[in-house]
């Protein structure tokens, strides 16, 4: 009976020392600060947790850029000149896109560093890693972009050999047709004849004849060139329709080298027999009818 009444009497005194030093003031500082490092203890662990997760946001867009990059590479590294301007201009655009997304990433991470000053060894490795891949990416879309530059330039320079080629085809093909058109003039001076067929009054009011005295025949005046004559082919025309019964030949022409020839209505024609003889002294055709 002593024993019970001695131990129920220290767990009580236990049990007020313990209110005693749980009511003290030095009890209550010292909870106060494992409450405090608790909270900044909970914060740290939300914060290194938070920078993990956007390192590995980052670290899941690294892989983008690198298949990216891997694209990149194989387009540019084909023959610009096979690409039109539209497919050239989206290569640059990507290049640019993915240039940017690197210094985005590279503002995040400068951004992760100053977040927390504290960081552990597996935090600054991460950080490190990132910085390193990021240097090697933006070098490799350097190499890529002066790649497609100088492509460019190759591509500029080309273009302007060919628009200087394409002006000296154009201006041989014109110098072509002037010398064609030449050439046709030519022959077709060489080759053409005229012709004027008309009453001994029309042939005059045009000025065609003239008489050197009173019993004198019309003669072919030395003004007959400005008359009114059909020009001809003389190597196609070999035939004249005179549409007159009578018709007289007044311009110089060999008579052995035409024909006065009626057809079935009596209507004579000219006929051509021997054309180089028959325009030899004159390219001037003049027939007088009744």
């Amino acid at each position: 009976m002593k024993k019970s009444i001695f131990w129920i009497g220290g767990i009580s005194a236990l049990f007020l020392f313990g209110s005693c030093v749980e009511s003290s003031q030095k009890y209550k500082s010292l909870q106060s600060q494992m409450d405090s490092l608790q909270v900044a203890y909970n914060a740290q662990t939300t914060e290194m947790e938070g920078l993990f997760a956007d390192l590995n946001d980052i670290s899941a867009g690294m892989q983008s850029i690198r298949e990216a990059e891997k694209l990149l590479t194989i387009e540019s590294g084909e023959k610009t000149n096979n690409k039109t301007k539209k497919q050239v201009a989206q290569l640059k655009s990507d290049i640019q896109a993915v240039s940017e997304a690197i210094e985005n990433y590279k503002t995040q991470i400068q951004k992760l560093e100053g977040k927390n000053k504290r960081q552990s060894a597996e935090f600054k490795k991460l950080i490190e890693n990132l910085k390193g891949e990021l240097e090697e990416r933006t070098q490799k879309i350097n190499e890529i972009s002066s790649q497609l530059a100088e492509s460019q330039k190759q591509l500029a320079v080309k273009e302007q050999q060919i628009t200087a080629l394409n002006k000296n085809v154009e201006d041989l093909n014109q110098e072509k047709a002037n010398q064609k058109m030449t050439i046709t003039e030519q022959d077709m001076a060489m080759h053409q004849g005229h012709y004027l067929v008309g009453t001994r009054k029309l042939l005059k009011e045009a000025e065609v004849i003239t008489r050197q005295g009173l019993f004198c025949p019309p003669i072919v005046s030395s003004q007959v060139e400005k008359a009114p004559f059909e020009d001809i082919d003389i190597r196609e025309v070999k035939s004249i329709p005179l549409n007159s019964k009578k018709a007289k030949v007044l311009s110089v022409h060999p008579q052995d080298s035409y024909a006065l020839e009626a057809g079935e209505d009596g209507m004579l024609s000219l006929t051509v027999k021997d054309e180089n003889s028959f325009w030899k002294q004159t390219k001037y055709l003049v027939v007088m009818i009744n």
